[in-house]
C-alpha cells in the first residue's frame, strides 16, 4: 500500500492516472486513499488515558472556567463563502471536524469540552453524517440550527445525542446585526451547558493516543519532517508549521484563516481522514443531494503532528467506537497534546505534502 519515499515533497493520491500527471510535476510517494488496507490490522491500542486532571480531548488543563469532567458541546460551523467569516469560538474547540457539505463545500463540527469560548458561530443546520460523527462522544449537547426531514431521524435515533437547537433553546442563540443571514447566528455556550437535560451527562471518552513532545519527535517509525499540507475541501486548504509553537498555521486559499478576534488558527495535529463519500437524500435549495462520508470501516489517513508527518490507516469497528489511527505497523498514530482537526476527504481528492 505504501511505495518508496522521495520526502522532498509527498503526495497522496488515489487514481492511477492522476497520480501519474502528478508524477510528471514533482516526485511522490505514499498511500492510494482509495485501496482498501491489505491484510487484517492488528486491534489497535485503546486511546490512553489523561493524568489527573487534564482534558480528554486534549491532554491539557482545561481553560478558566471550563472543567475537564463536564459533557461536551458540538456546534455546527458554516465555513462555506466569505460571508461566513471570521468564524467565532474555533480556536477554543478540542476537535474540529472539517466535513464536505453540498455544492462542493465544507463545514466544521467542532467539539467543546475544555475550551470555553463566550460564542460560536455562525451556526447552521445539521447533516446527514453529523449522528455517526458524534455518537463516539455521547452524550454530546448538539448545538444547531436546525434539523431537515432527512436528517431529523438521525438525531433523534442516536443514543447520547441531545439536540439543543436554535429552535428549542432560543435564549441561547442570537443574531449578530452586522451579518448577512443566515450566516449571522451564534450561540452561548455557557447558556448551553446551563441547561437542564433529561438526559444524564458525563465527561467525554478519550479518543486519541497522546504523547509527550519529545517522544513524538523522537520516533523513528515512520516517515519525514512535514512543513506544509495542502489540499482541497471546498476552499483549498493549507497548514504551515510553526516550530515556535509546535502548531500548524491553517490557510485558506492562501491566507491565514483567521477568528474574529483577528488572531490566526492554529492547529496541533492535523489528521486527513480518506474515505468513500455516498450521495444522501438531502438536498439543498439549489437540489444540490448532501454528500455522506462512510466513517464507520476502514481507509487511509495521515496525520501531521508535530513537524513530522504519520502515514497510516484510520479503523472504526462500529458507530459507537473512536475513529482509531495506526501507522504501517499498526501501531497507534502518536498525537502532541492539543487540538485536533480531522479533515474527511473523497479517495479521489490528493492531499499534498512538503
Amino acid at each position: 500500500m505504501f511505495s518508496a519515499a522521495v520526502r522532498r515533497r509527498s503526495v497522496r493520491y488515489a487514481v492511477l492516472g492522476a497520480a501519474m500527471a502528478v508524477l510528471a510535476l514533482v516526485a511522490c510517494s505514499g498511500p492510494h486513499p482509495s485501496a482498501k488496507p491489505k491484510g487484517r490490522a492488528s486491534p489497535a491500542a485503546s486511546p490512553t488515558a489523561p493524568g489527573p486532571g487534564l482534558c480528554p480531548l486534549t491532554d491539557l488543563p482545561p481553560a478558566q472556567g471550563a472543567s475537564a469532567t463536564r459533557a461536551p458541546l458540538a456546534v455546527k460551523v458554516d465555513d462555506s463563502i466569505p460571508q461566513a467569516d471570521p468564524q467565532s469560538g474555533l480556536q477554543d474547540a478540542d476537535v474540529v471536524f472539517d466535513e464536505p457539505v453540498e455544492g462542493g463545500l465544507d463545514w466544521f463540527l467542532a467539539i467543546f469540552q475544555c475550551g470555553n469560548p463566550s460564542r460560536v458561530g455562525p451556526v447552521r443546520e445539521v447533516e446527514v453524517e453529523d449522528p455517526s460523527i458524534l455518537f463516539p462522544y455521547a452524550p454530546v449537547l448538539y448545538a444547531n440550527a436546525g434539523t431537515s426531514a432527512a436528517t431529523a431521524a438521525g438525531i433523534t435515533s442516536t443514543a447520547g445525542i441531545i439536540n439543543v437547537d436554535a429552535n428549542h433553546q432560543g435564549p441561547a442563540y442570537s443574531r449578530d446585526n452586522t451579518r448577512q443571514a443566515p450566516y449571522n447566528l451564534f450561540v452561548d455556550p455557557s447558556a448551553i451547558w446551563g441547561l437542564k437535560v433529561a438526559s444524564p451527562l458525563s465527561a467525554v471518552k478519550p479518543q486519541f493516543s497522546f504523547v509527550s513532545p519529545t517522544a513524538a519527535m523522537s520516533d523513528t517509525g515512520v516517515s519525514a519532517t512535514a512543513a506544509s499540507l495542502t489540499f482541497t475541501l471546498g476552499p483549498r486548504v493549507g497548514y504551515e508549521y510553526d516550530p515556535g509553537t509546535t502548531s500548524y498555521e491553517r490557510l485558506e486559499n492562501g491566507h491565514p484563516q483567521l477568528t474574529d478576534g483577528g488572531g490566526a488558527l492554529h492547529v496541533t495535529n492535523v489528521v486527513i481522514l480518506w474515505t468513500t463519500i455516498n450521495q444522501s437524500q438531502a438536498a439543498d435549495a439549489s437540489g444540490n443531494a448532501a454528500p455522506e462520508p462512510v466513517v464507520v470501516g476502514q481507509g487511509n489517513a495521515m496525520v501531521l503532528s508535530g513537524g513530522v508527518e504519520h502515514d497510516g490507516t484510520w479503523s472504526r469497528a462500529d458507530p459507537g467506537s473512536p475513529v482509531e489511527f495506526q501507522d504501517k505497523s499498526h501501531n497507534p498514530i502518536p498525537m502532541l497534546p492539543g487540538n485536533t482537526w480531522i479533515h474527511i476527504l473523497p479517495s479521489s481528492e490528493a492531499a499534498f505534502v512538503t
